[in-house]
């Protein structure tokens, strides 16, 4: 397939190629980010551009507490994490709702959610009134990057789009798993100090 390179100025014609089950590269406040929404082929196709193991679920995107809370139970501790470091480079384990599709976790019970410090992300999400799955756009097993010009000599013709600006951070979020007790799965930005000081 042909990558479209888009501006953040493109936004109707980014939000149409979400909706239509494509896959679209964007920067992110950390590294730069995979998204599709929550549809099984384009999910599929995801796995297939980053050569993804099946066994790892896609972590999802959401703009607020009232949307993570449609998906997931967010414990009062959780709640401390939220009100502390989100919107934030700090992605949180959640038990899922339910409502949440086998198929969007690969048959796990738990969700992995993060509200991204990116304005442009959280209107997309806003305008799609639906949150939606964000990895890491990199071939599975090799580093974030961080440059777009990187990400589309990476994977052009393997996704449908790509945002040209360049990711805001310099590392994957920090993973907290918030589902049962508190466990950091991956340190990044936030400090597992900062993570315990929050949570006192």
């Amino acid at each position: 397939m042909e990558t479209i390179k888009y501006t953040k100025m493109d936004k109707d014609k980014i939000i149409k190629t979400l909706i239509d089950g494509g896959i679209l590269a964007f920067p992110t406040d950390t590294v730069f980010g995979l998204a599709c929404i929550m549809d099984k082929n384009a999910i599929a196709k995801v796995y297939a551009a980053k050569g993804r193991s099946f066994d790892k679920p896609l972590p999802m995107m959401c703009n607020s507490l009232e949307m993570i809370e449609s998906v997931a139970y967010v414990s009062e501790t959780a709640k401390k994490l939220i009100r502390k470091f989100v919107p934030g480079a700090i992605t949180l384990i959640f038990r899922k709702k339910d409502n949440v599709e086998d198929y969007i976790t690969q048959g796990k019970d738990t969700i992995g959610i993060r509200v991204p410090d990116d304005a442009f992300i959280l209107d997309l999400i806003k305008e799609l009134d639906q949150p939606i799955l964000v990895t890491s756009a990199n071939i599975s097993g090799n580093g974030s990057l961080l440059k777009w010009e990187d990400v589309y000599e990476c994977m052009k013709d393997k996704i449908n789009a790509i945002v040209m600006e360049d990711a805001r951070g310099d590392k994957a979020s920090t993973i907290v798993d918030v589902s049962d007790e508190i466990r950091i799965l991956r340190q990044g930005p936030i400090s597992e100090e900062e993570i315990m000081e929050a949570i006192r």
